[in-house]
């Protein structure tokens, strides 16, 4: 079920173990941080260095807990902020070196970076992290975060999930997956034919009804939170969607996995990655 509304949903503020913070996620800017007791990562700056900032203190994520920022691609609701806020804290912002050109270009680098190709394996601090390739616009990548004998799986901006990405999300403790947009209400909007045709294509992004029945798929046994991502304000309904999940979730017969809907216009509270045994 979704346990969004009860008391041990969200984590302690002074709990120690390894979480995940979404800043807000969306059509308008995505950002995400995630910390262990010593260390954090932010996973895309899409929103101004004051607007992350405001976000972060809202949630007590500390900027000066960060040893990286990853980033998915240079779309700017994923990469806004990344050379002010990077180069503000003296952060290394980890990326692709097809991103890193095009954000010179745009004269959005930061000063520290380090570049990997799509599918490397890299650290930063005590994280481990592993890329993969997704299916959208010029390398774009998810990411497999591990902390400990934690996993944390992430992938937004796909217009379908290949084989091997699904064997780097399949059973991760923590899953952050998109559910862009509800077909119907994506074809019945004002949106430009050729603009619904990118978002329907294999480089566009998953309806609420792909992301579901990838579920099957992706959800093992030690996974227990799942985290619906990069919503639409206008092309879906987080209610609808939520009801979709957690529909879904009962036909598997996984109530146990914690679920929510990331929203754009607001952070969630920080959500504590855990094994199964530790409940």
């Amino acid at each position: 079920m979704n346990s969004e509304k009860s008391n041990d949903f969200f984590a302690n503020m002074n709990e120690s173990g390894f979480f995940f913070t979404s800043l807000g996620s969306g059509s308008s800017g995505n950002a995400y941080f995630v910390e262990s007791p010593d260390e954090a990562l932010l996973i895309d700056q899409g929103f101004s260095r004051k607007e992350l900032l405001n976000r972060m203190n809202k949630c007590n994520c500390r900027p000066e807990k960060l040893c990286g920022a990853l980033l998915t691609h240079e779309h700017t609701d994923h990469a806004a902020g990344a050379r002010v806020f990077c180069d503000t804290f003296n952060l290394p912002l980890y990326t692709t070196p097809e991103t890193a050109a095009r954000l010179a270009r745009t004269k959005n680098l930061p000063k520290l970076v380090r570049t990997f190709e799509p599918g490397a394996k890299f650290t930063a601090g005590s994280f481990e992290i592993t890329s993969f390739a997704l299916s959208h616009d010029v390398d774009t990548v998810g990411f497999k975060v591990g902390w400990q004998n934690l996993h944390l799986g992430i992938a937004t901006d796909s217009g379908c999930i290949s084989e091997s990405v699904k064997r780097h999300l399949r059973n991760c403790h923590a899953l952050v997956i998109e559910s862009n947009y509800d077909r119907e209400m994506l074809m019945n909007s004002d949106r430009r034919l050729e603009l619904k045709r990118r978002i329907l294509g294999i480089r566009g992004h998953l309806d609420n009804l792909e992301t579901a029945a990838l579920l099957d798929e992706l959800l093992g046994n030690e996974s227990n939170l799942l985290l619906l991502a990069h919503v639409s304000r206008e092309c879906n309904d987080y209610d609808k969607l939520a009801g979709i999940c957690a529909g879904k979730l009962r036909q598997m017969k996984r109530e146990d996995c914690r679920f929510a809907v990331l929203r754009q216009d607001e952070p969630a509270g920080k959500f504590l990655i855990k094994t199964p045994e530790m409940d």
